[in-house]
């Protein structure tokens, strides 16, 4: 059975990843690309011999089984809903939503309908942490104490959609997220509490009156902890920003550690000295979003069961929704 998906959103995380990600996964066929942008619509269809939309509603009236929303997270639950009534399966970017309220009855939608809501935790695919946590397991490691740093430099002007948090939700929601998921999956443990600061660094993020660096400190089931730190203010000038992971694991049995600066650096002298990269997204090798993709497709066809669920999704936001309560309130926040 060949799926008919129509993609909703042709900007960045299109270009970066989905657009060859969708290219290299078998038993799908996009059939439409819709952008508010006529001329990205057009760009991104004309990579699958697609038609163009500019329009939802006309865009929708389409015979799809999956709608793919790649949009900013402010029109996620708007988007995500329309397609869920309009009997599609929906495929959507982490965050699920901008908030809790709006992922609750995303989550509402595509259960009443039948549908599939998966959501773009794409860390969960990554081999590299997929093999992290094996070992974890074979060697007993039994973590206590996790420490995971996500950190880049926002290459985007201050006008641009992610510094504003009532569409982006900031650094803490928009990246954090990644690693609140990231802990709640290592720990297989729920959340208890957060207690979070948030430092305005960059000229950008103080403009727009939110944080560019951010530290949640999250109590777990079980006495384990995690602190996740999460940061659009590295000064790496790159064009999608250079991106690191730093990960500790302490557990009771043994210790985990892992940042790319533990790795020889690879330097080019021409001119200048280049530090080539040979994935434009760092924070996630490319082959992660194909065996997301894949899984996903298999998962509507119902052939697996998701990995991921909506459901784990918005626990991730939860956590990020209240760290960000913390740092206003500067008081320990339950989750």
């Amino acid at each position: 059975m060949e799926l008919r998906v129509g993609v909703v959103g042709c900007g960045n995380i299109f270009n970066l990843a989905h657009k060859n990600a969708l290219r290299a996964v078998e038993g799908i066929r996009v059939a439409a690309c819709m952008d508010i942008d006529g001329e990205r619509a057009k760009a991104g269809a004309r990579e699958f011999g697609a038609e163009p939309f500019t329009d939802l509603d006309e865009f929708l009236s389409l015979d799809l089984d999956v709608v793919e929303i790649l949009t900013p997270t402010y029109t996620h639950a708007e988007l995500a809903i329309k397609a869920l009534k309009a009997g599609k399966h929906v495929i959507v970017e982490k965050p699920i939503a901008l908030t809790v309220e709006e992922g609750e009855k995303m989550i509402k939608t595509a259960e009443r309908q039948g549908l599939h809501l998966l959501v773009g935790h794409v860390r969960r695919f990554d081999r590299r942490w997929i093999q992290m946590k094996e070992i974890i397991k074979k060697r007993n490691i039994l973590p206590m104490h996790i420490r995971k740093s996500e950190v880049q430099n926002l290459p985007f002007p201050k006008d641009y959609w992610y510094w504003d948090e009532g569409k982006s939700g900031g650094v803490a929601l928009d990246l954090g997220v990644h690693v609140t998921d990231f802990l709640r999956w290592f720990f297989e443990s729920e959340p208890v509490s957060v207690y979070a600061v948030g430092k305005a660094i960059k000229e950008e993020a103080r403009a727009n009156g939110t944080f560019d660096h951010f530290v949640m400190m999250i109590r777990f089931e079980g006495g384990r902890t995690g602190i996740a730190e999460v940061s659009w203010a590295y000064p790496y000038p790159s064009r999608y920003g250079v991106f690191y992971h730093h990960v500790d694991i302490i557990g009771k049995n043994g210790r985990i550690r892992y940042t790319p600066l533990d790795t020889p650096v690879v330097g080019v002298a021409k001119a200048n000295f280049e530090m080539p990269r040979f994935s434009p997204l760092l924070s996630t090798f490319p082959d992660a979003f194909e065996r997301e993709l894949r899984h996903f497709f298999a998962v509507i066809k119902g052939k697996e069961e998701p990995a991921v669920t909506a459901e784990d999704a918005l626990v991730a936001l939860r956590i990020a929704e209240r760290a960000k309560e913390s740092a206003r309130t500067g008081e320990v926040v339950e989750v």
